[in-house]
């Protein structure tokens, strides 16, 4: 059986120009496993990817896990404050924050083919790595509950009757299906067909916008 991933322990985050170099790096890991896939993934393809040092990159963190697991957690993390901030702007309309989270999740800057891949990486593997299904938990089950939230919401004020957490679990894997989807062949699966069938999904249950 495959070891889990070691607990990142690399140094605390210190000045912003730590963080800026932390973040380079998170770029270098997310372009490698574009260029090379998440089994080829080596400090080697990581430096030179980013045109880095090994030297360098021991410096703010202790291994090449630390580091995956630190980049698909800023990964997740931006997934979650992109897709807040569309439902915000949507306005109080849980329909219309529904819809915007949709778009969201496939344009800029949630959807680029570095962080698709990094994420079907994640999804594909996780099952044999602890650390990785942990970041995958934190962020979908929060992520289904807030989508049944506003399907409850929205069916409601429609008078509608609907089984929220089932269809906010089937929006879920729709989505990731066609991210897979995509990865595998993007010029039968494009970003902008894969959100229209997430948005005829939600017309389907919910009534069109």
């Amino acid at each position: 059986m495959k070891e889990p991933l070691k607990r990142p322990r690399g140094r605390p985050v210190g000045s912003s120009d730590q963080e800026g170099k932390r973040q380079e790096f998170v770029v270098a890991v997310m372009k490698s496993i574009a260029e090379n896939g998440l089994k080829d993934l080596t400090v080697a393809t990581i430096c030179e990817a980013g045109g880095f040092s090994r030297g360098l990159m021991a410096h703010y963190f202790p291994g090449k896990d630390a580091l995956l697991l630190h980049a698909v957690g800023e990964v997740a993390k931006d997934f979650e404050n992109a897709t807040r901030s569309a439902a915000a702007a949507a306005g109080v309309d849980p329909i219309d924050r529904l819809h915007a989270i949709v778009a969201a999740t496939f344009r800029p800057p949630v959807f680029s083919p570095e962080r698709v891949l990094v994420w079907v990486a994640l999804a594909s593997t996780s099952r044999w790595s602890f650390e990785l299904a942990e970041i995958y938990r934190r962020l979908y089950r929060p992520y289904r509950r807030g989508l049944a939230r506003l399907i409850q919401r929205g069916a409601k004020a429609r008078g509608m009757k609907v089984d929220a957490e089932r269809l906010a679990l089937t929006l879920t894997q729709l989505v990731e299906g066609l991210w897979s989807g995509w990865a595998a062949d993007p010029r039968t699966v494009s970003a902008r067909e894969a959100e229209r069938a997430c948005h005829d999904l939600l017309d389907a249950f919910l009534g069109p916008r």
